[in-house]
């Protein structure tokens, strides 16, 4: 489905089932309420236009037709539609996967687009963001590559986290706002009883910020998403989610209570200690063979048919 279909359908649901109606009815509010671009939104009011559904007033606002009573063929219950599949989600997490597993593999747009049946607009989209994030890199002739990822590389990327980090802590902490480190200790909540830990992750972007430095924030700029990213995917479990969350909370107690030296060192612990959660999950996909939907297990062996294709052209 795609997003003004879904759009169109939620609208019609609402409007036949007589429920409140998500927001104002302009293009910029509906826009903003969908988390879309204005065209999804003109494609599906346009079309429920036509369909008399909605009509146009004077001050350019849509309503629903004062008149649909009389020109609603069925008044049966109209289902609100389901939300159309995240691909962001979905295509990111397989990509990473493949990360994750070393595989330096090339996706071209036309071939992967057809497979999962959706625009190359959309994937498109998908490919740039993650490109921004450091997770793919485009190869002029080739397509989008995998970034893969290996321990040497992670271990590599950690020391500079660690030295920037710190560096960063300590710059920023006559810029920090005691509010602000209360509000993100209570965000993060350890195993208790029967309570579902949680974690609060905002803290390390939060110090950068702080630091007002340029050059430490281009370097996580640039860098911090991909790993970021694998760090999310790693963070597998409510034990780790758990230990995270009580890390984070000793870093925040201790600037809290002006320890500040100790909460660098605690930064620079806790930091470490994500290492092995990434190394386990490398080691049980190296191991394994790990469920890919069929759209993707086969992009290695497209991409090695094509690589005399790609060399030539």
């Amino acid at each position: 489905m795609s997003l003004a279909n879904y759009i169109e359908r939620d609208l019609e649901s609402r409007i036949r089932n007589h429920r409140e109606l998500p927001c104002a009815m302009t293009l910029q509010s509906l826009a903003s309420h969908y988390d879309v671009s204005l065209t999804p939104v003109r494609e599906a009011t346009e079309s429920l236009q036509q369909r008399g559904l909605l009509v146009k007033l004077g001050n350019r606002r849509l309503a629903v037709n004062p008149r649909l009573a009389e020109i609603a063929s069925d008044l049966e219950d109209h289902t609100a539609p389901p939300p159309p599949i995240d691909w962001d989600g979905v295509i990111t997490r397989h990509i990473l996967l493949l990360s994750l597993r070393g595989e330096a593999v090339f996706m071209r747009e036309e071939a992967l687009a057809e497979r999962l049946e959706i625009g190359r607009t959309l994937l498109r989209q998908v490919f740039s963001r993650l490109s921004g994030a450091g997770i793919i890199d485009h190869v002029p002739r080739r397509g989008w590559r995998v970034r893969p990822l290996n321990e040497a590389d992670l271990a590599a990327y950690l020391d500079i986290r660690v030295t920037l980090e710190k560096r960063a802590l300590e710059l920023a902490i006559p810029n920090l706002v005691r509010a602000d480190l209360e509000t993100m200790l209570a965000g993060n909540l350890p195993l208790g009883g029967s309570s579902t830990p949680r974690l609060d992750n905002q803290l390390h972007q939060y110090f950068i910020e702080k630091s007002e430095n340029r050059y430490i924030r281009d370097f996580f700029a640039r860098h911090g998403g991909y790993y970021r990213a694998l760090f999310d995917y790693a963070a597998l479990g409510a034990d780790v989610v758990s230990e995270m969350a009580t890390q984070h909370r000793q870093i925040l107690s201790d600037l809290l209570k002006g320890e500040n030296a100790k909460a660098i060192a605690g930064l620079e612990s806790h930091i470490r200690s994500q290492e092995p959660a990434v190394q386990q999950v490398m080691r049980h996909l190296e191991s394994q063979s790990a469920a890919l939907p069929p759209q993707f297990t086969d992009i290695q062996s497209e991409a090695e048919s094509h690589q005399v294709e790609y060399q030539q052209a």
